[in-house]
């Protein structure tokens, strides 16, 4: 009894002393602007792991060491603050805005920095201007936004890919996007449907969930990600919860697209169509009001005649609706943040649409000091449904709006759909899209778990194992109510999955030593990827249950593909900070892929960068002129692995020779294939003057070297080539942003931006050749000393005014009116040579306006529809659009296009010809939004925490050159029947209580 009693007093004793080691600091931080709560804050014990946040009334409450000294206080928007401890218990702070984002904390490569501590190029975009902007996908929201991350697009379809260009292309044959990865973990990106036209992965993403886009663009910043990082990084962090009440925001709009079209672009008018036709038989040696042939019969009595505007048939205004809700909160040891979205976006035209229903929950919960888990998981179902586009299909809508005869009816007198249209091969596309399907349903979750361990002072370990998984069906399916031929339906079905499975483990240090201060990182990552899919082919099911089980099963095909990949990778990061003036940083990373050859799975990559804070010296540190004035200097060397799973492989296919099936050789074996490798140099200078004006200038150049080409081999090999490192490229220029805090009062706020970037792609090294065309677009040519992409044309020479007769240049550079003679040269360039945005900001009170505008200048586009939509008589009894009116009609006419011949079988209108070249300059608004927030006088009485409406609009207009709807062509500045740009307009109202 007596040792419990001595072992109760001793343990007591123990507690109290240890409770005298500690002591509880309270408070609340408010805005110095408004004296309003700032909830949210991070609080944080220098020198220790030991924090906390404040709560939505800007209140907070954390037990520190009783030799604690001082508290860190931090929040996005504001200035950093410090405050010693002493002997107090209470300590309120009024917190300053960082106005110039000089103390902003920025999201790095596996980790986090000061914004003023960066040596590479890092660019972030204010994630609160995109979340009233009406895309399906954060990267669309991204054009214009910063300097030298280029935004293309080949369709304007709802849940469309995109094509992101950070710096330029790097490769032929290898990938050109750049990585993302999301929460630290890297994920899966672009087009993985089947049957639709196109489809985005990153669209599984409600961009209203996202906290912070982090662009790494140089080497210095991307490197550490080795083998994936040549084209840069996007970095993504979603929003966490914060300590206090919980809080629940709901969000909702409605609208509208419809056709960007700013250059009145369309079919002829009828009577001028009319007058075409009456020319074209003429000038064919024919008489059009014959009526014995009726191929050629075009009277004038055909103004009296029904008519038909297909285009206006085939479009409409699609309807976009979006519902948002998210409810996040917390304590000091678990935060939540669960949010639920719904889309449903309709194209401008039928049957083309998208909806998303989607879900993410993250969890925090600090289990102890020393312990933190979560978990991060996004759950989306993705349905797409189109027709066939990006190509001339008689049932794509934009190509057959545009060129159906305005004879022809689109329905019959009992209102059924006419399927009598010979000129137009019977088909009528409002029939294909009620009747036909062809759509892709995605369900789709990616989800991590974390857990932080705090090992001892400064040193952390954190490891994270993320799992990304797509389940994909697909139909396609072609009734025989749309073609009055056939009787039995056609199907297709697929259904395809996607895994990616990611372990990434940290072991981190941090420090401070005085006036030094280290961060060190060591990384282990591993990637396991596979894809497997099937499709089946039933031509005979019947209509009334239309299922493969209908079909005829000796007609039926199937089809079967797998692949794979792996990954493994370890790395490395260094920094050193002397007193906030010299920073370096350095890493390496050493990549194993299962992509490449035996003789070269592993690469190695490293960069280092150096830094120069000149404002924190003596003799600029108290001035009033220079906020910021940095000088930065980096090189580096990043891999490209962008290729096929089994390229390093000798392949074999199926083959039938003389009624016998077997394999054939289809590929040779190179065990040295290897990966391309990017070398970045880069200096940049970050400025902030007169506390106004922040900004950077960067100037950059990059070689692209092992560039993966296809190596010609003689025909006795059995093969035609061997992909092997052959090539080089480089990649030059500059990049400049400034924005300016022009007026600010408690009441009014003017802010200006503006970024610009310049580069120029040079082909350095083919290997035996000097040019070869591209395998995939023979428009483009790849040639020594010119640009990564040029167009590689036959050269059009206009219209001789003597007979209308379409002119070309030959070798010699004379006239001739023969398309076979005309010679074929270097016509220009799909890529821009400059491009940017300009960007502002005005609000008044409760009243704001944001406005964004981009533009690219430099670059030529190729509208080679016009073969068939300008075809000088050639494409004969269809519709031409309006700008075939300026056609010739009598000697010494100075006019654009030939005279039209009936049939004409002169190939004034071919492929490939400078005639349908454009200057692809433009500059557009891209995105308004005007929007409203009630004043607290008027929330506190509704018990509301805040209330907003708002109107938003994308692609308000375009000033541009080009004859088509939009002139955005993609990467390459081509296409054939694209789903053009849509212009969207939006209402509505966000609130939280």
């Amino acid at each position: 009894m007596k040792k419990t009693i001595v072992f109760l007093t001793m343990f007591l004793i123990g507690a109290l002393q240890l409770l005298a080691q500690t002591k509880t600091i309270s408070g609340t931080v408010t805005s110095a602007e408004d004296g309003s709560p700032l909830p949210g804050v991070n609080i944080v014990v220098v020198g220790t792991s030991m924090g906390t946040i404040t709560d939505y009334q800007g209140h907070y409450s954390i037990a520190v060491p009783a030799n604690a000294k001082t508290l860190e206080f931090k929040f996005v928007g504001m200035k950093s603050v410090t405050r010693d401890i002493g002997d107090q218990s209470v300590i309120d702070v009024v917190m300053e805005p960082d106005v110039l984002g000089l103390d902003e904390i920025i999201i790095t490569a596996y980790g986090t920095q000061k914004r003023e501590a960066k040596t590479g190029s890092v660019s972030t975009v204010e994630t609160k201007s995109l979340k009233d902007i009406p895309e399906t996908s954060f990267d669309k929201m991204l054009s214009g936004k910063m300097a030298g991350v280029v935004i293309s697009s080949t369709s304007g379809q709802p849940g469309s890919n995109v094509q992101v260009r950070i710096r330029g292309n790097s490769s032929i044959l290898a990938g050109n996007q750049p990585l993302y990865v999301v929460d630290g973990v890297p994920v899966m990106q672009g087009d993985q449907s089947y049957f639709t036209n196109t489809s985005n992965a990153l669209s599984a993403i409600n961009p209203a969930d996202i906290e912070s886009i982090t662009v790494l663009k140089d080497a210095a910043a991307a490197a550490v990600y080795g083998s994936r990082a040549a084209n840069g990084v996007i970095l993504i962090t979603t929003k966490s919860g914060k300590a206090g009440e919980s809080r629940i925001s709901f969000r909702t709009s409605y609208g509208f697209d419809q056709l960007a079209n700013d250059n009145h672009y369309g079919t002829m008018k009828f009577d001028d169509w009319l007058q075409y036709q009456r020319d074209a038989v003429i000038n064919a040696g024919g008489n059009p009001d014959d009526s014995s042939n009726p191929r050629y019969y075009f009277p004038e009595s055909y103004k009296d005649s029904t008519r038909t505007n297909w285009l206006d048939e085939l479009t409409r205004r699609g309807p976009i609706y979006n519902a948002e809700l998210s409810i996040e909160g917390g304590n000091t040891k678990t935060t939540h943040y669960f949010s639920g979205s719904y889309q449903k976006h309709e194209g401008v035209f039928y049957d083309i649409g998208f909806e998303r229903f989607q879900g993410r929950l993250n969890l925090d919960h600090q289990v102890k000091k020393w312990l933190k888990v979560g978990t991060h998981i996004n759950v989306a179902n993705l349905n797409s449904n189109d027709v066939a586009m990006q190509s001339l299909y008689f049932v794509n809508p934009i190509f057959a709006g545009l060129l159906i005869s305005p004879l022809d009816k689109i329905r019959n007198e009992d209102g059924s759909y006419n399927l009598n249209i010979p000129s137009w091969m019977n088909t009528n596309p409002r029939a294909n899209a009620e009747y036909d399907e062809q759509w892709e349903k995605q369900n789709r979750i990616n989800g991590n778990i974390y857990v932080d361990i705090d090992l001892y002072k400064g040193l952390k370990f954190r490891t994270t194992n993320n799992y990304e998984y797509m389940d994909g069906e697909g139909r396609r399916y072609w009734s025989p109510k749309a073609d009055l031929t056939v009787t039995k339906g056609t199907l297709q079905t697929s259904r395809s999955k996607y895994g990616q499975l990611t372990t990434s483990n940290l072991l981190t240090y941090n420090n401070t030593f005085g006036v030094h201060t280290i961060s060190a990182t060591a990384g282990q990552e591993a990637t396991k990827y596979n894809y497997n899919s099937y499709y089946i082919y039933s031509p005979d099911v019947d209509p009334n249950i239309p299922f493969p089980t209908t079909s005829t099963s000796d007609k039926d095909e199937a089809d079967y593909e797998e692949s794979e990949y792996t990954l493994l990778s370890y790395f490395g990061l260094l920094s050193y900070n002397y007193d906030n003036r010299y920073f370096l940083q350095g890493s390496v990373r050493r990549d194993g892929s299962s992509r490449f050859g035996e003789n070269n799975k592993w690469g190695t990559f490293w960069s280092v960068g150096l830094s120069w804070n000149i404002s924190n010296e003596a003799f600029l540190e108290n001035s009033s002129i220079v906020n910021l004035l940095k000088l930065r200097g980096s090189y580096g060397l990043s891999g490209n692995f962008n290729i096929g799973n089994y390229e390093q492989f000798g392949l074999y296919g199926s083959y039938q020779y003389n009624g016998v099936s077997g394999f054939v050789p289809t590929q040779p074996a190179n065990p040295d294939l290897g990966w391309e490798t990017n070398r970045e140099y880069n200096i940049g200078l970050d400025y902030a003057f007169f506390d106004i004006f922040t900004g950077s200038l960067d100037v950059y150049k990059r070689f692209t070297e092992d560039m993966l080409l296809n190596y010609p081999l003689s025909r006795t090999s059995g093969f035609s080539s061997i992909r092997k490192n052959i090539g080089k490229l480089s990649n030059q220029g500059f990049e400049f942003m400034i924005d300016a805090k022009v007026f600010k009062t408690s009441d009014f706020t003017w802010n200006l931006g503006f970024n610009v970037a310049y580069n120029e792609s040079e082909i350095l090294d083919l290997g035996k050749d000097k040019q070869f065309i591209d395998p995939d677009n023979n428009r483009i040519v790849h040639k020594v000393g010119e640009r990564l992409h040029s167009f590689y044309l036959y050269d059009y020479a206009g219209v001789n005014p003597a007979n209308g007769v379409a002119l070309w240049y030959n070798d010699s550079g004379e006239l001739t009116n023969k398309y076979s003679d005309a010679r074929r040269i270097v016509a220009g360039s799909p890529e821009p040579k400059f491009t940017g945005g300009f960007n502002t900001l005005l609000s008044w009170k409760g009243l704001s306006l944001n406005t964004t505008l981009m533009f690219k200048t430099g670059n030529q586009v190729l509208i080679e529809e016009e073969r068939y939509l300008n075809s000088d008589g050639a494409f004969w009894l269809r519709n031409q659009v309006n700008i075939a009116t300026d056609y010739w009609k009598k000697p010494g006419d100075i006019t654009r296009n030939p005279k039209p011949i009936a049939d004409n079988a002169t190939q004034s209108r071919e492929y490939r010809s400078t005639r349908h070249m454009y200057d692809g300059d433009y500059l557009r608004i891209k995105d308004v939004t005007l929007s409203y927030g009630f004043s607290n006088a008027i929330l506190d009485k509704i018990k509301l925490q805040s209330l907003r409406i708002y109107a938003s609009a994308v692609n308000l207009y375009t000033f541009h050159n080009v004859d088509f709807f939009d002139p955005e062509r993609g990467v390459q500045g081509t296409g054939f029947g694209i789903y053009p740009q849509t212009k969207k307009f939006m209402l509505g109202i966000e609130l939280s209580f």
